[in-house]
């Protein structure tokens, strides 16, 4: 059975700034941070955030790397790396959920790897900011809606946050565990209610749609992008 390891976990840091000098928030979790942003914009404060996402290692009969990330998260996934006993060039084989740049980005430490991304991403105009990257990738391209890459990993289309993202299912000891990136959040009680603010914005009657499918699956745990894996009953 494969297993799948959280090497960095999703962060938020987030500050203002006012006459040329930035104050950091103190925040306690990656939702604390999304909340504490969208509070500084609306009292009116220049804010700004960099948010790190769950990069993750899946171990099946390959060794897989989703998401690296932002670029600076390279030396923190190497050292997880070491602390599970892998060597970075053990890793041959790189997936990336979508390819907004806080997920893509650091593949620029994982260059001529085999690099799963779904066509849809590939064409869509974001790409462009991790151009550089993908050129220097093997790129294995999906297509369609779902599909396996090997047996006990599979990836479905759940669309709503991005046309292409990819949603990884992965069967493990435990049960199934739903890699969702950025379908799931981006606060941690929407998934546990199943419910968007009305005016959460065009994708919100999708992602609704593709979080009922998640569900539907029973996944023993869902990973979000943005928020800690969530173990479901």
């Amino acid at each position: 059975m494969a297993s799948v390891h959280v090497l960095v976990p999703a962060q938020r840091y987030v500050f203002a700034v006012s006459n040329g000098e930035a104050e950091a928030a103190t925040v306690d979790s990656s939702a604390d941070g999304f909340r504490r942003y969208k509070s500084l914009q609306q009292g009116g404060r220049t804010a700004g955030m960099v948010a790190f996402p769950n990069t993750l290692l899946i171990r099946a009969e390959r060794d897989y790397l989703v998401d690296p990330g932002l670029i600076m998260q390279g030396a923190p996934v190497i050292g997880a790396l070491a602390e599970l006993g892998v060597e970075p060039q053990e890793v041959k084989d790189v997936i990336l959920t979508h390819l907004h740049f806080d997920h893509a980005e650091g593949m620029a430490a994982w260059p001529m790897r085999r690099t799963y991304v779904h066509k849809l991403e590939t064409e869509a105009p974001y790409a462009q900011v991790v151009s550089g990257p993908l050129e220097n990738a093997q790129l294995e391209v999906l297509e369609g809606e779902e599909g396996e890459i090997e047996p006990g990993l599979r990836w479905i289309r759940t669309p709503g946050h991005s046309d292409g993202l990819i949603t990884l299912l992965v069967d493990t000891d435990e049960g199934l565990v739903a890699i969702a990136s950025d379908c799931v959040g981006p606060l941690p009680e929407y998934f546990e209610r199943m419910e968007l603010p009305e005016d959460f914005g065009p994708e919100r009657e999708e992602l609704l749609v593709q979080w009922r499918k998640i569900r539907d699956l029973e996944p023993q745990m869902v990973i979000p992008g943005h928020n800690p894996p969530v173990v479901l009953d």
